[in-house]
C-alpha cells in the first residue's frame, strides 16, 4: 500500500507531466515506479542498466525525445522553511543533487502546500531563459516561481535541448 506522502508525490508528477504535455504538445509521462527501482537504497541498480534504460529511469517524468537531454525531478511537501535558503539548507542541497547531473539540463520542480510551486535550475539555463520577476540564487542555482515558467521559455528549451545534443554528441 502507497503512504500518504508517496502518493502526494506520485499525483504532483503526474500533474507536472500533463502541464508538460499540454505546453509542448509532447507525450511527458511520469516515470513508473519513480525513485523506487533506482533511488536511495537501490541505487547499485543504476550502475547496471544500459544507457537506453538509464534514460527511462532519470529522473520523475519520462521526457519526449525532443527534450531528452532534460531532466525533471519533482517534490511535493506540506512544508517548507523558506529561510533556511539563506544558509545551507540540506533539504533543498539534496534535492538538487538529485535533480543535477552533469551531462544533462536539468530542473527541480518543488511544491509547498499553501504556498506554491517553484522550480529551480542552473546558471547554463538561467543565461538562455526568458524570465521576468522575482528569482533567488541558491548555490549557484537559481529557484523561480513555476507559473507561466515553462510556456515562456518552451521554444527556448526546445533549442537548448537541440544544442545540448549535438554538442554533446548524446
Amino acid at each position: 500500500m502507497t503512504s500518504r506522502q508517496k502518493a502526494k508525490g506520485n499525483q504532483f508528477e503526474r500533474q507536472v507531466a500533463n502541464h508538460l504535455s499540454e505546453v509542448f504538445e509532447l507525450n511527458f509521462e511520469r516515470v513508473p515506479n519513480s525513485g523506487a527501482f533506482t533511488g536511495g537504497k537501490n541505487i547499485h541498480r543504476y550502475n547496471t542498466l544500459t544507457e537506453a534504460q538509464k534514460l527511462i529511469y532519470d529522473g520523475d517524468i519520462l521526457m519526449p525525445e525532443e527534450l531528452g537531454n532534460v531532466k525533471i525531478e519533482c517534490k511535493s511537501y506540506k512544508d517548507f522553511a523558506f529561510h533556511g535558503l539563506f544558509k545551507t539548507n540540506a533539504l533543498i542541497n539534496s534535492w538538487i543533487d538529485q535533480a543535477k547531473v552533469d551531462f544533462k539540463i536539468w530542473f527541480l520542480i518543488f511544491k509547498i502546500n499553501n504556498r506554491g510551486s517553484f522550480i529551480a535550475f542552473d546558471r547554463m539555463v538561467w543565461k538562455s531563459i526568458n524570465y521576468q520577476g522575482n528569482y533567488m540564487n541558491y548555490n549557484s542555482c537559481y529557484i523561480v516561481n513555476y507559473d507561466g515558467f515553462f510556456e515562456k521559455n518552451k521554444n527556448v528549451l526546445l533549442k537548448m535541448s537541440s544544442k545540448y545534443n549535438i554538442n554533446h554528441g548524446s
